[in-house]
């Protein structure tokens, strides 16, 4: 039959459509070749737990739900420090001694890279999920990030070294504990600039060796660092209210995640101290352990959890009854991790294996551990019930 010359047109289009389709690469679903795999969409961040690798670039999901691994992530890097952002749905880590920090959207893989003059040793992220700060602590470099346009917006240089940060609740302002200050340093973000100092109880002005919050983000507590002094401080006029006598050996003091309780663990007096901060009246004082690294809390601000690296346990105390709760063997060393929004279940990255440790709040038991493909680092969340571990 024969065709008039716009069918003829038609039809020889089709066939060159149909030959570029069966020239079309494929994607190859095989788990073989990650570079061809399909993207998995991780966007819905507060369903998952991130988990990096002590010693590759791969970041393990894992979905809250199951309590398996549902994915993995290139990062870039080997991450020594990572950020989820929940608000705009991207993973931020950095690497020991590198120069670079990496943006990863979790949505489609797509992975950026922003450069700095200095080594990146700490890595802090705001509660709204649009900002993270990187610091070369011993420089007393600090550069802030927007990470919707993954931009510097603004730096500050010039301090004398650093000993820990502290970012305000609503992500205005950065409050910086370093050597020479006369109290704790307040630097406004927008402008790159320190503009306040202050005034703590330490012996000496400014010797603070730690920095948290309270859940509001009205109050500051700072850390001495040769003494037992906690400074109560307000950060909305940035001054100091009050003080508290606690373990001498403790580096922070950690507010629960009601705001309910501080709890100060001393690993060379082996105490943990619990302080009331309605009254900022010292509660309880009960037995700790050596080598305690921080503090977790869970089931409505019922539970305190340490872990101790030296003893390679979790110790648990109650709350409502001021007394310990028991303890909690570890397969190995406790590394980094979080508690869910809800406050029923720790993560914990378990280092000399290859699991991450569950433990359910509710029954203070461990549950059955989560196996991962390398020696985790951390377990990671966006949003977590303690405000010190977001």
């Amino acid at each position: 039959m024969a065709m008039n010359r716009a069918t003829s047109l038609r039809v020889r289009k089709f066939c060159a459509l149909v030959v570029a389709a069966a020239i079309a690469p494929v994607t190859v679903l095989t788990g073989l070749t990650p570079a061809v795999a399909a993207v998995q969409n991780f966007g819905a961040v507060q369903r998952y737990i991130f988990v990096p690798s002590r010693n590759t670039q791969a970041i393990a999901v894992v979905e809250r739900d199951s309590d398996r691994v549902v994915g993995t992530i290139d990062a870039g890097l080997v991450p020594a420090q990572i950020f989820i952002s929940e608000a705009v749905g991207k993973l931020v880590a950095v690497a020991a001694g590198d120069r670079k920090m990496s943006v990863v959207d979790l949505k489609n893989g797509d992975r950026r890279s922003v450069e700095f003059d200095f080594v990146p040793q700490r890595l802090l992220g705001s509660a709204d999920g649009n900002l993270v700060v990187a610091a070369d602590l011993s420089a007393g470099k600090i550069a802030f990030v927007e990470l919707v346009r993954v931009r510097e917006v603004s730096r500050v240089t010039g301090l004398p070294p650093i000993r820990d940060l502290l970012l305000g609740a609503d992500g205005a302002f950065l409050y910086v504990a370093a050597d020479n200050l006369r109290g704790v340093g307040v630097i406004d973000i927008a402008r790159g600039k320190l503009i306040a100092e202050i005034p703590t109880f330490a012996a000496a002005p400014g010797d603070v060796s730690g920095l948290t919050r309270s859940p509001s983000g009205r109050l500051g507590y700072a850390k001495a660092r040769d003494g037992r002094s906690v400074s109560l401080l307000d950060l909305s006029n940035f001054r100091p209210l009050a003080q508290l006598e606690v373990g001498r050996a403790a580096s922070k003091a950690y507010p629960t995640g009601f705001g309910g309780y501080l709890v100060v663990p001393d690993s060379v007096e082996k105490s943990v101290t619990v302080v009331a901060t309605a009254s900022m009246t010292i509660a309880a004082m009960l037995k700790g352990s050596a080598g305690m690294t921080t503090v977790y809390s869970g089931w409505f601000d019922t539970l305190a959890l340490v872990p101790s690296v030296t003893d390679r346990k979790l110790l648990i105390y109650d709350l409502d009854q001021l007394a310990g709760a028991g303890e909690i063997a570890l397969a190995g060393v406790p590394g980094a991790g979080a508690v869910t929004p809800e406050g029923t279940k720790l993560y914990l990255a378990v280092e000399g294996t290859k699991q991450v440790a569950v433990v359910d709040l509710q029954t203070k038991r461990l549950m059955k551990p989560i196996n991962v493909d390398f020696e985790p680092l951390a377990a990671i969340m966006a949003r977590s019930f303690d405000i010190c571990h977001n």
